[in-house]
């Protein structure tokens, strides 16, 4: 019985962290990274292993975008 490709090669990223790496390759500010990859549909998880930073800091991040986009409706 052939093995599965992730037991074959584990260090392997999957394929949609390396979609969300070629999103984000031109961003350098971590804000405009979680907020793309937030569009795209990404977790706090995903964004965080995207980003080099922690799932807290991605949801501080998503908090301040989302009160920044609050008060400009306003």
């Amino acid at each position: 019985m052939p093995k599965k490709t992730q037991e074959i090669e584990p260090g392997l990223p999957s394929l949609s962290l390396v979609f969300g790496y070629i999103a984000i390759k031109d961003l350098e500010n971590p804000s405009d990274q979680v907020d793309v990859l937030s569009r795209l549909g990404y977790g706090n998880i995903q964004v965080a292993q995207i980003c080099g930073i922690t799932p807290t800091h991605v949801g501080v991040i998503k908090l301040r975008l989302r009160n920044r986009k609050s008060r400009r409706r306003k």
